[in-house]
């Protein structure tokens, strides 16, 4: 486990390399922009790469893109070359809009497992020998969801896929712990993103239900989960691991409660 001083002034990642999988929009956009910010070199690993990603950095930060679907079983060259000190799984999707478990085409179990849970495994196997033998430590950070941690009817595969996913990050934690790699995750709701936009897909007369949708109102941008990933990246957290950081508003500790309007709470929400 590295002593360096974890309270220093200046950049957060200076000299580390990162790969980011889905880093070209949203929240993995937010994250690499935030660790080239602190220094960090940042691999992007995505199948849209079309439009490179601007970053303000005075501490030596760079962000190369790379064209791959993180779903294809073959792992680039280019992600091992990197020789990351960390790794964001970002990647992540529901696919469909909500129908019942019952009418589920089974094709689609594979197809959540892969953009959910496969690709975390596949890319985290062929990365992690390489973090370790270098023997700098590092930290995983894997994306999560509030699904993970409660129901999602409509979603159930999705749901158990994200599941498995924080259960993982827990027990790799303790497994690389002595080698001092820490995993983590962050589990994201209410994030305005390109594929959660909330502007474009929620009723203009439900906009000023806003601020009900959780203790911190709503909704939360992709740079509030970057701030997330860049502590559990840095050495902020280097006595932190195997845990979960919900950046969320507050809709997971609340457990289905919002505030009324008129005072006072209620967890029957149709006029809060």
């Amino acid at each position: 486990m590295s002593h360096s001083p974890a309270f220093t002034p200046g950049a957060l990642l200076p000299g580390r390399r990162a790969i980011i999988t889905g880093g070209a929009a949203g929240i993995g956009a937010a994250v690499a922009r935030a660790f080239a910010a602190h220094g960090a070199d940042v691999l992007v690993v995505d199948v849209d790469t079309a439009d490179p990603l601007d970053v303000t950095s005075t501490a030596g930060g760079s962000i190369t893109l790379v064209d791959h679907d993180i779903r294809d079983p073959d792992i680039p060259a280019a992600l091992l070359d990197h020789r990351p000190d960390i790794l964001v799984n970002n990647v992540g999707h529901y696919l469909r809009p909500p129908h019942p478990f019952a009418e589920n085409d089974k094709d689609l179990w594979t197809d959540l497992h892969e953009i959910n849970f496969g690709h975390v495994l596949r890319v985290t196997h062929a990365l992690l020998p390489g973090m370790t033998e270098r023997g700098r430590g590092g930290a995983i950070v894997n994306l999560t969801t509030v699904e993970a941690h409660r129901a999602i009817p409509g979603h159930s595969v999705y749901s158990a896929y994200k599941a498995a996913l924080m259960q993982f990050t827990r027990s790799l934690a303790a497994e690389v712990g002595p080698s001092g790699i820490r995993v983590n995750a962050v589990a994201p709701d209410l994030i305005e993103t390109p594929q959660v936009p909330y502007a474009d897909i929620v009723p203009a007369d439900d906009v000023p239900l806003w601020p009900t949708w959780s203790p911190l109102g709503g909704p939360g941008r992709p740079e509030d989960v970057a701030g997330a990933a860049l502590f559990l990246a840095s050495d902020l957290s280097r006595f932190v691991t195997g845990g979960t950081i919900h950046v969320d508003g507050g809709t997971h500790c609340s457990g289905g409660w919002v505030p009324r309007a008129s005072g006072g709470w209620t967890n029957r929400p149709r006029n809060p």
